[in-house]
């Protein structure tokens, strides 16, 4: 790929995460590569898309609803995606050279690489020859009849419309570290409160001590003002006073930056209560020489029943089973309750909540009401989803709606 001359272009594209990729093939297969530049601050491009799903690329979900989105108006990411849905993004995916397949209900390329994907569309620009700008930060955008975009090392590029594909705050180390907003703030656009998502969870370290380094399957609800705000089935990781894996990544966005929020885990979500308590009354009978410690044996972690039943119950483990009230027990592992005290920063976190307002935004373009020729694509924008192929739906949704609608 070339960079671009002092001639005046027809689209540059800011920030080469998955939508300005995307923006960038799209208006390139347009109006040709030489006529589209895609600005990098970094010295290549994607390489948060190489961190998606763990490396394997989780690229969207068959199952996409208005709540799997999150902002002041979930609707308006729900109606870019359902326009331009999964099968138009699969069909783009193979376009480039790329098969899927579901897991599930999530799709990853057959591979199961993140970086293939990633290859695909490198390839898929230096064939199209797109004007490529890398190891540049644009520190400032102006319009008088057309927009100047000014590098940090003085250069700049003067284009007809300007998509900023910029990305969010989170993630420093991959070239996202919120600095950018100000290339839309700049223009009127506000921004909204920012807080870390999918992201590990902060919480009492007393509460999990006795439980690091262990991961069990789990349903996870999310509580707050003493209403379940969401819940997620899947993998708990326990570490020194944080909580994550993929059913905490889940619930994470609707917790983050709410106060006296909580998440309740159920360790025996498998199994109703009243068949849980009649069980272990029966096994209280014929195993009555058994001690507390094993009341749970062959049907939880015994170290996570253990920990609960001694930190929260103050059970003596060497007491015998019979000894025990067992509905409080299962209770006990059922309901086990965590305040939400933080989370691991921006810096840990996969995508963030908030971003530049979508209200002054055309739902149908995502041209700026504020100023003609200027767009948003991806996380820039106060859009952020649940884990699960979700955030990579939109990035793509966004960036077709972008390059179908400049002229």
């Amino acid at each position: 790929m070339n960079r671009a001359n002092s001639r005046q272009i027809k689209v540059a594209i800011i920030g080469a995460g998955a939508s300005g990729l995307i923006s960038a093939i799209k208006l390139s297969q347009k109006f040709g590569g030489q006529n589209v530049c895609l600005i990098e601050r970094l010295s290549r491009v994607g390489k948060k898309v190489l961190s998606t799903g763990n490396g394997q690329c989780n690229l969207t979900n068959l199952n996409v609803k208005s709540c799997n989105y999150h902002g002041k108006n979930p609707q308006f990411a729900y109606n870019l995606v359902n326009k331009y849905n999964q099968n138009s993004f699969i069909n783009f995916l193979n376009e480039i050279g790329i098969l899927t397949e579901y897991d599930g209900t999530k799709l990853y390329p057959y591979s199961r690489q993140a970086s293939s994907v990633l290859d695909a569309l490198r390839f898929k620009l230096e064939n199209l020859n797109t004007l490529l700008y890398l190891d540049s930060k644009v520190v400032q955008i102006t319009k008088d009849k057309v927009f100047k975009i000014v590098l940090e090392n003085g250069e700049f590029i003067t284009a007809e419309n300007v998509v900023v594909a910029v990305g969010g705050k989170s993630a420093s180390h991959l070239g996202t570290d919120g600095s950018s907003y100000s290339l839309l703030t700049n223009f009127g656009h506000k921004l909204t409160e920012l807080n870390p998502s999918i992201v590990q969870l902060k919480v009492d370290k007393n509460k999990i001590k006795g439980l690091k380094g262990l991961k069990h399957k789990a349903l996870v609800k999310a509580v707050y003002k003493s209403s379940v705000l969401t819940s997620f089935s899947g993998d708990v990781l326990f570490s020194d006073g944080y909580i994550s894996g993929n059913a905490i990544f889940y619930v994470s966005s609707y917790v983050t930056g709410k106060n006296n929020a909580f998440v309740e885990i159920d360790f025996l979500s498998n199994f109703e209560e009243d068949y849980l308590i009649n069980f272990l009354k029966q096994k209280s009978k014929n195993c009555s020489y058994l001690t507390a410690e094993y009341l749970f044996n062959g049907i939880v972690n015994n170290k996570i029943a253990s920990f609960i039943l001694k930190g929260e119950l103050g059970v003596n483990l060497n007491d015998k089973i019979t000894k025990l009230d067992i509905p409080l027990c299962v209770k006990a592992l059922k309901n086990y309750k965590l305040k939400v005290e933080g989370t691991a920063g921006f810096d840990m976190s996969q995508v963030t909540s908030g971003g530049i307002l979508t209200s002054d935004f055309n739902e149908l373009t995502l041209e700026s009401k504020l100023c003609s020729g200027l767009y948003a694509t991806g996380e820039v924008l106060d859009v952020d989803g649940d884990c699960g192929g979700y955030n990579l739906q939109f990035a793509y949704s966004s960036a077709h709606c972008v390059a179908e609608a400049i002229k």
